[in-house]
C-alpha cells in the first residue's frame, strides 16, 4: 500500500516539477538574453567573475547560519502551536515547514508566501487553521520586536565608534510605530471586531458563520498564547533568528568584498545596517520575483551612502543575493519534497487509469524541460564569449642564455611594441631593433591592449579598459588613449572605444564603439564621425559586431570581421556595398593597399596567414609557422612590406590568456626565416611594428 501511495504521489509530483524546472530555465535564458543585449553587457561578465572567485567557506558558513536560524525558527513555532492547541508535529516536521515557508515567503512578493505555512501544516499535519494563524502572526510581531532590538543595539554600537548613521534612529521610530499598530489589531481590534460581527449571526449566511467562528478561534489562541508566560523565550528566540540571519548575509557580503571590492569597508556595525535595509526592501509588498530588484535598489541606496558607486553597490548587492538564493531555494526544495514523503497525511489514492493518462503530459513536459534547458545552455555559451572572467597568471620568463635567429635582425632599424600580462596586468611593452632590448611603456592597474603604431613612430594609440581586468572579447568597456613615446604622456582621447588604428597620414584614429560602429576621431578638432555602422546597409544586419576595423590607407574601403548575427571577413565598397571575402578573422591592409590578409582555417595548428588579392578578391596560404609554434594571430606587415610580425602559440588560442609569443617572419623569404622575439609563458598579444627605410 505505501509503495502504491508513493508511486501515485509520484505522478502527481514530477509533471509539476517537470514544469517549473522549464518555466525557470526559460527564465534564466531570457534573462541572460536580453542582459547581454544591454547596453551595459560588462555587468554580466562582472557578475560571473565575482561569483567564480567567491570563497567556499563564505557559502558553508551562511549555509551553518542558515540551518541555525531555521532551527531557532521550528522551535518558536512549536513553542507557539502546543501553547495554541496543546500538540504540535515533530521538531523535524516543523523544520521541514519552516524550510518550505522561507523559500515561498522570498518567492511570492507581499509576503503572500506566509500562506504555505498554514496550507502545509493544516492540510500536512492537521493542525487547526486557528494555531497556525496565531502562531504565523505572533512569530511576525516578534520578529520585528528582535528587529527593533538589533537597530538599539547597532544605534548605541555606532554612537560609542563614532560613525553614528541618523537615519538609522528614524527606522526605528517607524518600526516601533509598526510593532504598536499591529499589536492594537492583533488583540483588542480583533476582539471588538469579533462582537461586532456575533451581533449579526441572526441573519448572517453560512459563510460568515464560519468566518466570525474562526477568527473568534484566532483570537481565543492569541490570547491563550498572551497569558502563557512564554514572552520572554520567544523574544530570545527571534533575537537569536535575526542573529542568524544578518550574520550569514554579512559572511556574503564580506565574500564578494574581500575578492572583487577591496577598497570597500566590512566593519559589521558600518555594514549591517546596509544589509538590514536590503532585507526590509525585499519583504515590501511589491510584486517582484524573488525580490529581485527590491533587494538591490534598497542596499545600493544604502551602500551609496556609505561611499560605494553605483556600479559596484549594484554588483555587491546582486551578487549576494544570487547566491543566497542558491543555498535558500536548495533548502527550500529539499524541505517541500521530505513534506511530500514524510507528512502525516496523505492525499487519495488516484486510480490506475488516471495515472496512465499522465504519461503523455509528462513527456510533452519533459520534452519542453529539455527545449528549455537548451536554450537556457545556449544563452549561458555567449557569458562564455565574452571571453575569459579572470585575468590569467603572469607566468615567467624562460629566455635561453643564446637567443637563436638574433642575428638576422642586424639590418632591421625600429621597434616592436605588443600587450603582455608580464609584470601582472596587462599593459604595453617595446623592444627595440635590432638589439631586442624590451622596454616597459604602460604600468596602469587596468588591462592595456592593441597597441598601434602612427606612421611617423612617434605615438601609439591603444585600448585601457574601464575596469582591473577586462577580457579582450567583451568590446564594451574600453576607452581609446594616446601615447607619446618621446615625453611618455599619456591622454585619453575617446570614451568607449576599443581597437583603435591610424589614418595613412597619421590625422585621425579609427576605432570601434559599441561593438556595431566605426568612429574616427581628428586628432586635431577632437570631433568624431561614425564612418560606419551595422544596419545601414542591407547586407549587413543591425546587431552585427564590427570587430578589428582596418581602414584602407585612403580611408574609402573598410576591412572588417563579422560577428555575432554573421561570421565573415568582408570589405565594405565606397559605395556601401558589401564584398565577403570568406570566414575566419583579422582582415588587415598591406602597405599602400597593395593587398589584404587574414587569418583563416587551414595549416598545422588549425589555421594560417592568407594573403588576398584587393581587385578579385582571391586568396592563397601565405604563411604557415613551422614548428610546436604553429597557431598563428594577430599579424602585422611593416610599413616597409617586408617584415611581418605575428604571435603564435603551442596551444590554447584565447587571444588573452594563452601562452602567445611574438614572432618576426622576413616576407616572401622561407617560413624558417623567423625569429622568436618574446620567451615568457605570460600572455602576448597584439603586436606592431615600426622600422626606419
Amino acid at each position: 500500500m505505501f509503495m502504491a501511495i508513493s508511486r501515485q504521489r509520484l505522478y502527481q509530483i514530477v509533471p509539476r516539477l517537470i514544469l517549473s524546472g522549464a518555466v525557470s530555465a526559460a527564465l534564466l535564458g531570457v534573462l541572460i538574453h536580453f542582459s547581454l543585449s544591454s547596453a551595459e553587457p560588462a555587468i554580466w561578465s562582472s557578475l560571473v567573475g565575482i561569483l567564480s572567485s567567491f570563497s567556499l567557506w563564505f557559502v558553508l558558513l551562511y549555509t551553518v547560519l542558515l540551518l541555525i536560524r531555521s532551527v531557532l525558527q521550528a522551535l518558536r513555532y512549536r513553542m507557539l502551536l502546543l501553547t495554541a492547541e496543546g500538540t504540535a508535529p515533530s521538531l523535524f516536521h516543523l523544520l521541514l515547514v519552516t524550510m518550505s515557508r522561507n523559500m515561498f515567503v522570498d518567492m511570492l512578493p507581499a509576503r503572500l508566501g506566509e500562506l504555505i505555512y498554514i496550507a502545509m501544516l493544516n492540510r500536512g499535519y492537521r493542525v487547526s487553521a486557528q494555531a497556525c494563524v496565531s502562531s504565523l502572526a505572533i512569530s511576525f510581531v516578534f520578529d520585528l520586536v528582535a528587529l527593533a532590538v538589533l537597530i538599539v543595539v547597532l544605534l548605541f554600537g555606532q554612537l560609542f565608534a563614532g560613525n553614528l548613521q541618523p537615519w538609522l534612529a528614524g527606522a526605528l521610530v517607524v518600526l516601533m510605530l509598526l510593532i504598536g499598530v499591529l499589536l492594537v489589531l492583533l488583540f483588542p481590534t480583533l476582539a471588538v471586531m469579533t462582537r461586532l460581527l456575533k451581533k449579526r449571526v441572526s441573519t448572517a449566511g453560512r459563510m460568515m458563520e464560519r468566518l466570525i467562528g474562526l477568527l473568534e478561534r484566532i483570537r481565543q489562541a492569541l490570547d491563550d498564547t498572551r497569558h502563557a508566560g512564554i514572552a520572554g523565550r520567544v523574544l530570545g528566540l527571534s533575537v537569536g533568528i535575526r542573529i542568524a540571519k544578518y550574520l550569514g548575509m554579512y559572511c556574503l557580503f564580506a565574500g564578494v568584498v574581500q575578492t572583487a571590492f577591496p577598497e570597500l569597508t566590512t566593519r559589521l556595525l558600518v555594514v549591517l545596517p546596509a544589509l538590514i535595509g536590503a532585507e526590509a526592501g525585499a519583504s515590501l509588498p511589491v510584486p517582484a520575483f524573488m525580490g529581485f530588484g527590491t533587494y538591490e535598489a534598497a542596499g545600493m541606496l544604502a551602500l551609496v551612502a556609505l561611499g560605494a558607486t553605483q556600479a559596484t553597490s549594484f554588483l555587491v548587492m546582486l551578487a549576494m543575493h544570487v547566491i543566497s538564493q542558491m543555498v535558500d531555494y536548495l533548502f527550500g526544495i529539499t524541505g517541500v519534497l521530505l513534506f511530500l514523503f514524510k507528512s502525516q497525511v496523505l492525499p487519495p489514492v488516484v486510480g490506475v487509469g488516471r495515472t496512465s493518462r499522465r504519461w503523455p503530459v509528462i513527456l510533452l513536459l519533459s520534452l519542453l524541460l529539455g527545449a528549455a534547458v537548451l536554450f537556457a545552455a545556449f544563452e549561458y555559451r555567449k557569458i562564455a564569449k565574452r571571453g575569459a572572467i579572470q585575468a590569467p597568471p603572469q607566468g615567467e620568463s624562460v629566455a635561453p642564455q643564446e637567443l637563436p635567429g638574433r642575428e638576422l635582425l642586424g639590418d632591421l632599424d625600429g621597434f616592436v611594441v605588443w600587450s603582455s600580462n608580464r609584470a601582472g596586468s596587462h599593459d604595453i611593452y617595446r623592444l627595440s631593433l635590432p638589439d631586442g632590448r624590451i622596454s616597459r611603456l604602460t604600468s596602469d592597474p587596468h588591462t592595456d591592449y592593441y597597441p598601434r603604431i602612427s606612421p611617423d613612430g612617434k605615438r601609439i594609440v591603444f585600448a585601457r579598459s574601464h575596469e582591473p581586468w577586462v577580457s579582450q572579447r567583451n568590446v564594451y568597456p574600453w576607452d581609446v588613449w594616446l601615447l607619446d613615446l618621446e615625453t611618455g604622456e599619456e591622454r585619453r582621447i575617446a570614451r568607449n572605444g576599443t581597437v583603435p588604428t591610424w589614418s595613412g597620414d597619421g590625422k585621425r584614429v579609427f576605432f570601434q564603439r559599441q561593438a556595431t560602429e566605426v568612429v574616427a576621431l581628428n586628432l586635431a578638432s577632437g570631433k568624431e564621425q561614425v564612418l560606419y555602422k551595422a544596419g545601414d546597409t542591407v547586407a549587413v544586419p543591425p546587431k552585427t559586431e564590427l570587430q578589428t576595423p582596418d581602414l584602407s590607407r585612403r580611408g574609402d574601403r573598410l576591412a572588417v570581421t563579422f560577428r555575432q548575427t554573421m561570421r565573415a571577413t568582408a570589405v565594405v565598397e565606397p559605395d556601401g556595398t558589401t564584398r565577403q571575402i570568406g570566414k575566419g578573422c583579422q582582415l588587415n591592409w598591406g602597405p599602400d593597399d597593395a593587398y589584404l590578409y587574414r587569418i583563416d582555417d587551414g595549416g598545422r595548428m588549425g589555421n594560417s596567414l592568407y594573403r588576398i588579392d584587393p581587385t578579385s578578391y582571391e586568396a592563397t596560404r601565405w604563411f604557415d609557422a613551422p614548428g610546436a609554434w604553429s597557431h598563428e594571430y594577430f599579424p602585422r606587415v611593416a610599413a616597409t612590406g617586408d617584415v611581418l610580425v605575428y604571435g603564435a602559440s603551442a596551444e590554447g588560442h584565447e587571444h588573452d590568456t594563452a601562452d602567445y609569443e611574438i614572432f618576426l617572419w622576413f616576407i616572401d623569404q622561407p617560413e624558417t626565416q623567423t625569429v622568436r622575439l618574446t620567451y615568457h609563458t605570460g600572455n602576448d598579444c597584439w603586436p606592431d611594428i615600426f622600422l626606419r627605410r
